[in-house]
């Protein structure tokens, strides 16, 4: 009966999940709790209860348990939620910078150090050159890199980098880039100027090899 309703709900939290009102966030997380009912009149008995989101993730599952429609399973989800995001938000966060050759080669060989196959990351930073995302890619074949120009943009949206740094290896052969490398790179250098993403270096690992098109003084041709 409410299928269609929660699907339609999903569907603006994946597209616009900001628009939500937060009774709305709430209905929709507890559509994993009460999988038969509606959940809208529960999220709006929470909220009258404790007042707002931060005094419902404040609650103690004995408490939040004391509310109809609400079980012991869903109390403790519901406190176990709150207690995580309290955790994460006195975390103090150690961030990578990624702002000088040094820095990007000693990460690029961290990720690559147990790789045995190919693969392409792409590491977006901000404008301080401290990473935001690292982004594997899996779509690679042997012969060419390949990252597919609507994912790339997609991730570029949805990340809003201010740099982006591409990396790859070649596990069998010496880390000089082929003209498919080239190619591929000045596909990527099209996809970043459409959304002023700033393309820093690429750069290509090969056991102890590591190549950098920025020191070879080659980036401006794929800008």
């Amino acid at each position: 009966m409410h299928e269609g309703h929660r699907e339609r709900m999903r569907e603006r939290l994946y597209l616009h999940g900001e628009s939500l009102t937060d009774c709305e966030l709430l209905e929709i997380l507890l559509y994993d709790f009460i999988t038969r009912k509606n959940t809208n009149p529960t999220a709006h008995r929470l909220i009258d209860c404790f007042g707002d989101l931060y005094g419902v993730f404040s609650a103690t599952p004995r408490l939040l348990s004391a509310v109809a429609g609400i079980g012991r399973q869903t109390a403790e989800k519901i406190y176990l939620l709150g207690e995580l995001y309290g955790r994460i938000r006195s975390c103090e966060r150690t961030y990578i910078r990624l702002y000088n050759f040094s820095e990007v080669v000693q990460y690029v060989r961290a990720r690559f150090a147990r790789t045995s196959c190919e693969k392409l990351e792409l590491y977006m930073t901000r404008e301080d050159c401290t990473l935001a995302c690292a982004h594997t890619v899996s779509n690679v074949d042997r012969a060419k890199v390949i990252i597919d120009d609507k994912e790339l943009s997609l991730i570029l949206s949805e990340a809003k980098p201010s740099n982006l740094i591409v990396a790859h290896n070649h596990p069998s052969g010496k880390a000089e880039p082929s003209q498919r490398d080239d190619e591929s790179l000045e596909s990527i250098g099209k996809v970043c100027r459409m959304h002023g993403v700033f393309l820093r270096d690429s750069v290509i690992v090969s056991g102890e090899d590591f190549y950098s098109y920025y020191l070879h003084d080659r980036m401006g041709q794929f800008r």
